[in-house]
């Protein structure tokens, strides 16, 4: 049995969505995807250094760009601009030869401070019709964005592309 952290996480119940994860690891401690989703809850819980953790134990962490771009986000948070930064730089380099989510990359600028470029990202995001814009109203790992009126304005946008 594999669970997915998504309803949990989006309460804002991490303790739970913790729970679930760590039992989904013994049934498989190398599953990529919930090594992912525990470094999530962790670092939107303010844990990032278990985050960090995580995210490294991933096996698929040095082929998948969103992996890379989470934990350039948890080590930004953490105070380690300097690999945050590396990381980003390598990512938005691999874009040239591969597709890279651009949700990916706003996730990490944000957390780095640079809002104003995050944005440009998340519009690029919706402008591909990407399948994660759906979430920005409710996964937390976009609350650095979300008292931004920007934010909200894409939402709004998000939403209205639904009706099309």
């Amino acid at each position: 049995m594999r669970t997915w952290h998504g309803p949990l996480n989006f309460a804002r119940r991490y303790d739970e969505a913790i729970t679930q994860l760590k039992a989904s690891l013994i049934l498989d401690p190398n599953f990529t995807v919930t090594r992912r989703y525990l470094g999530t809850v962790y670092d939107t819980r303010g844990m990032y250094n278990e985050a960090i953790a995580e995210y490294r134990k991933a096996p698929g962490l040095n082929s998948d760009p969103y992996l890379r771009a989470v934990l350039a986000r948890s080590l930004a948070r953490a105070g380690q601009r300097a690999e945050a930064v590396k990381i980003v730089d390598e990512i938005l380099s691999e874009r040239a030869s591969r597709y890279v989510p651009s949700n990916a990359i706003a996730l990490a600028l944000a957390a780095l401070g640079e809002k104003d470029k995050a944005f440009v990202w998340l519009e690029k995001d919706v402008a591909e019709r990407a399948s994660r814009p759906a979430q920005y109203s409710t996964n937390p790992i976009w609350d650095d964005l979300r008292h931004d009126p920007r934010f909200a304005a894409l939402i709004r946008k998000i939403e209205g592309s639904k009706l099309d």
